[in-house]
Order: structure tokens, then sequence, then C-alpha cells
């Protein structure tokens, strides 16, 4: 109780002296959609995921009038829809008469600036759009296979993870209601794209895969005016 009273009182005397902010902090917390070849079932292109988990913390001051600008950091997590990975591995290799695969989540971390604007819809409902742009650190699952092959029994393989760093582009767009002066809530909508090169260890040298990262993040946004 003494240390909870002391951040009480700090809280509501943001509150009794909030005016249009200077600083504000968000954290972000949702749902992370893959689109287009990152969630596709192709052995050459596609990376089979499936919808995970996304957060972020973001902080935005106003640059001028009407225009903010934003720090963000986050993370994606996800799965790995093993059971087309497997069919697509089976039909791709006839000796194979069964395929179990066991994978870790394909993981994102991004990191973006970015500028918008935005308009008072209501009395307390805003919404805010902005573009932005940085990098993603990704890093490609370890999967362990345990194959049957035809005439050949059981056989034991793995792939091991393979990480890049790329340039990243995407936009928001927020859907804000203000709770009091100090502390709001929002909707976040947030495309994000990226180009991903990953190298592998084989037989015959290095092998470079290239994946599209292409992420649509949805997800509820605690909101406060830190100055």
């Amino acid at each position: 109780m003494k240390l909870l009273l002391p951040v009480f009182l700090f809280f509501n005397l943001l509150t009794i002296n909030a005016q249009p902010f200077k600083l504000q902090m968000s954290l972000n917390s949702g749902l992370a959609i893959p689109l287009a070849d990152f969630r596709n079932t192709d052995l050459q292109e596609g990376s089979f995921t499936l919808p995970g988990f996304t957060g972020a913390i973001a902080l935005k001051t106003r640059l001028f009038k009407n225009i903010t600008g934003t720090l963000e950091g986050g993370f994606q997590l996800n799965p790995v829809d093993v059971g087309l990975l497997g069919y697509e591995k089976m039909q791709a290799d006839p000796f194979i008469e069964d395929l179990y695969i066991r994978s870790e989540p394909f993981k994102t971390i991004h990191l973006l600036a970015g500028a918008g604007t935005g308009k008072q819809l209501a009395d307390k409902l805003r919404i805010d759009g902005e573009i932005q742009a940085g990098v993603i650190f990704s890093s490609t699952p370890y999967q362990l296979y345990k194959a049957t092959y035809y005439l050949l029994g059981e056989d034991y393989f793995e792939i091991t993870r393979s990480r890049d760093i790329s340039f990243a582009y995407g936009a928001s767009i927020q859907l804000i209601y203000e709770i009091t002066p100090c502390y709001h809530i929002g909707l976040n909508n947030q495309f994000l794209s990226s180009r991903g090169a990953y190298d592998f260890r084989t037989g015959a040298g290095i092998r470079t895969d290239k994946r599209n990262i292409t992420l649509w993040n949805s997800s509820f946004s605690l909101i406060v005016n830190i100055l």
C-alpha cells in the first residue's frame, strides 16, 4: 500500500494538470495477421504462417500544430502451419511416406519512426494516421522433422534458425477515445512490409532464401499523456 499510494497520487496529478500533450506513450497488444506471400503455402515463396500475437510500445510527440512524430518498437510471433507445410513437403518428395514437423513461430521485431496527423471526429473521438519506416529484425523458426521414407526407414533432421535485418515500411490508422484528458484508449490497425534474406548451410554450400514479410497488426491501445 505504501508503494501504490505515491503512484496513485502521481497519476491523479497528471490527470488534474493535463494539457495538450507534448509526449504521449501508447501500449499496444493484439493480433498479427500475415498477408500475401508471408501466409502463402508455397515452398519457394511462402512462409506458411498463421495469425499470431503482436505487442508494441510507442512514443509520440507534437512536431507542428497538427503534425506528430512517433518512435515505435514492437514484436510479432506467428505460428507455422505445420500440417500444410508437411503436406507440401510430401508432395514435393515422392519418397516420403509420412512426415511429422515441430516448429517454433516465425519471429519479427520492428523499430519504426513515423510522421502523421489526425482529425477530431467528435468531442472525445479522434482518428490519427501516419506513415512509418525503419527496420525489421526477423528470425525463421527452428524446425525438427521426423520423416518416414519409402524403403529407407525413419530419419530425423532439423532446420536451424536464420536471422536478418531488413528495411521496413508501413502505415497505421488509429481510432482514439478520450476517457480523461490524460488517459485514452484506441483501436490501432497497422500495415507492415519488408523482405528478408536468410542464409542456410547445405551440403552444396550456402543457400539464401528470400521471403516477403507482410503483416496487418490489429491491436487495442492504452494511451497516456506523459507531458
